[in-house]
Formats: C-alpha cells, sequence, structure tokens
C-alpha cells in the first residue's frame, strides 16, 4: 500500500552518475507532487499551493515526511571551529532544517551518536510540537567514540516503528566530522533500506572520513556532501545556499501558463508554489528539476476544477424559468 501512495503522481526521472559541485554523489534525478491531491474535486476560483519535492536520489516523494536526524555527539564535536564548537554549528544548521520543512507534513525524530546511540525526539508532527524537536537538538552533547552504525540502526528502528505515517518518505540525515566502523555503518545503511527506508543522505564536515560518508549514502540509496566550511552549514541546511539532495535549481509552469525559474526549495529539495487561482476544467501544473550535473526529471500536477453545486442549482433554475416564460409565449 505504502508504494501505491508513492506513486499517484507522474514523474519521470534521468540516471546520472558522478560529482556535482557541490560535492554530492548522484543518482538519479526525481521530481513529484507531494500535494494537493489529485484525486479531488476542486472549485471553480478556489486559491491553492501546490507543493512538491526533489532529489537527486531517484525518491518518488509520498504524501509527506519522516525524517530522521542523526547527529554526531562525539567528543571531537566539540572541537572549536570558526570561533564556534562544531556540535553548536550543528546545532544552528539542524535548527535551519527543522524551520525550513514543511509544517503540515514532516514529523522529525532526533538521534545522537557517539560510541552508542540515543533517541532523543521520537518521530514527533512539527504541526504539533516542533518545539521538542528543536530543544532535543539543543540537548545533544560532544563526548565519547563514533559509532554512524548505532546511529542509522536506532534511526531505522524509530522511522518504521508506530510513529511512522503511512506513505511518507522514510528519510535519514547523518551528519559526523570523525572516523567510524566503515563496514558496519554500510551494513547498517542496506539493511534501513531492506527495512523500508526511502534514503540517507550523508553530510561530513571537517575530520570526516570521505570514503565512510561516501559508502553509506550509497548503500543508503542517497546523496553525500563534503561541507569542508562550517561558516556555509547553516545556508546548506536550509537551501539558501545549495541543498543536501543534490538539486540544483527546479523550474515551474503554473496552471496559467506563467513560468517561476529557479523556485525556491529548502535544504531537502521541498517547495511550495504561489497562490494558484483554478480555472473550470484540468489545471495542469508542471515541475522539472535539475541536479547538478544537467540532468533533468519532469512531473505534472493535474487539478480538476468545477463550478460549485450552487452555481448548478442557479444555471438549472435559470433553465427552468426560460422553459417557462416560453410556454407562457406559445400559449399567448
Amino acid at each position: 500500500m505504502k508504494q501505491i501512495i508513492k506513486h499517484w503522481l507522474a514523474v519521470s526521472a534521468v540516471a546520472s552518475f558522478g560529482f556535482g559541485v557541490s560535492s554530492a554523489s548522484l543518482a538519479a534525478v526525481a521530481v513529484s507532487w507531494t500535494g494537493p491531491s489529485p484525486l479531488a474535486t476542486y472549485s471553480v476560483g478556489e486559491v491553492v499551493n501546490p507543493f512538491g519535492n526533489a532529489n537527486a536520489s531517484g525518491i518518488i516523494g509520498g504524501t509527506g515526511l519522516d525524517l530522521a536526524l542523526v547527529l554526531d555527539s562525539s567528543g571531537s564535536m566539540g572541537i572549536i571551529d570558526s570561533g564556534k564548537t562544531r556540535n553548536a554549528w550543528l546545532e544552528e544548521a539542524s535548527t535551519a532544517l527543522v524551520n525550513a520543512l514543511p509544517v503540515s507534513s514532516t514529523s522529525v525524530a532526533v538521534v545522537d551518536f557517539d560510541s552508542s546511540a540515543s533517541l532523543l525526539q521520537g518521530l514527533t508532527p512539527l504541526s504539533s510540537d516542533s518545539a521538542s524537536v528543536l530543544s532535543a537538538i539543543a540537548a545533544i552533547d560532544a563526548s565519547g567514540g563514533t559509532a554512524i552504525d548505532a546511529g542509522i540502526d536506532r534511526a531505522t528502528t524509530e522511522l518504521i516503528g508506530s510513529n511512522h505515517t503511512d506513505g511518507r518518505t522514510q528519510m535519514m540525515v547523518v551528519v559526523s566530522d570523525g572516523e567510524s566502523n566503515r563496514a558496519a555503518a554500510v551494513a547498517s545503511a542496506a539493511a534501513a533500506l531492506g527495512f523500508g527506508v526511502d534514503a540517507i543522505h550523508t553530510v561530513g564536515i571537517p575530520g570526516h572520513d570521505v570514503l565512510t560518508m561516501q559508502s553509506i549514502a550509497t548503500a543508503g540509496n542517497g546523496i553525500y556532501t563534503n561541507a569542508s566550511d562550517l561558516t556555509g552549514l547553516v545556508d546548506l541546511f536550509n537551501g539558501t545556499a545549495g541543498n543536501l539532495v543534490g538539486i540544483d535549481h527546479v523550474d515551474v509552469t503554473m496552471n496559467d501558463g506563467s513560468f517561476i525559474s529557479h523556485i525556491a526549495i529548502d535544504g531537502l529539495g521541498n517547495f511550495v508554489l504561489p497562490n494558484a487561482t483554478l480555472f473550470f476544467g484540468a489545471n495542469i501544473f508542471t515541475a522539472v528539476a535539475y541536479d547538478t550535473v544537467g540532468n533533468s526529471a519532469t512531473a505534472e500536477l493535474i487539478l480538476t476544477a468545477v463550478p460549485e453545486p450552487s452555481t448548478y442549482a442557479m444555471l438549472g433554475m435559470g433553465l427552468v424559468l426560460i422553459g417557462w416564460i416560453s410556454r407562457r409565449r406559445i400559449a399567448d
């Protein structure tokens, strides 16, 4: 049932492999509409704000996102870098990411890992309790070793557990500055996909083992990003200067034919259209996503609008009245 729900919107993708300017490892471009549902009926004149997602890991988005932030809390995260500790940079960036995500269709969990892993906050809808998610991010410390596999395992348990919302994309963002047991971490990433997790994106900050973080992303159907400059981490996470999913930009054609170049996307590729007034019949919205090496994917959203029932009633009364007048004239 999950896969049926996730594929209720048309998507085309073009595969690509290599590295973009953002140091993201690319798989296949995908773009999809998250809402509103094309299966519903809309009224002429109704105003909507369609929203969707684009990524370079080939994921066809569901009806929303269940996200686990898997954050390094090892001792090296206490190192001062560019004026602040690394975990302070990570807290600021993770907070920016959460604040940029679609509130109505996203739940977030927070897992920290050092020598072991802890679930600091279970999957929590941002619409009802984003404050608890942000508090959990702020609670991450800096002590112990680096066991990325433990963090992935704990996040997997949460993403596939009872707090998961059926139909949503299940995703992790793993952030680390250190070395870890590569084989164990890769095995955990592969196991996560086997359990139903859709993607594991990785972000390596100064000191990380590049091959390990790349390998985790590859095994986890995700994108690896080398964030060598901590001062740009916030902009990377909130989408104002790059993103974590390998997308260069998204162009949109509205239902009235107007074109929006480079619509704003957040750090995980989510975008929202401006107000669109629906006209009678099929209203077609088209999104084209491009990765950092120029490959693209296209998706259409078709929303059907009909007159309000009251309009039909008025039209019917008008026809009755016309018929009555015609009959009177004939009789006269």
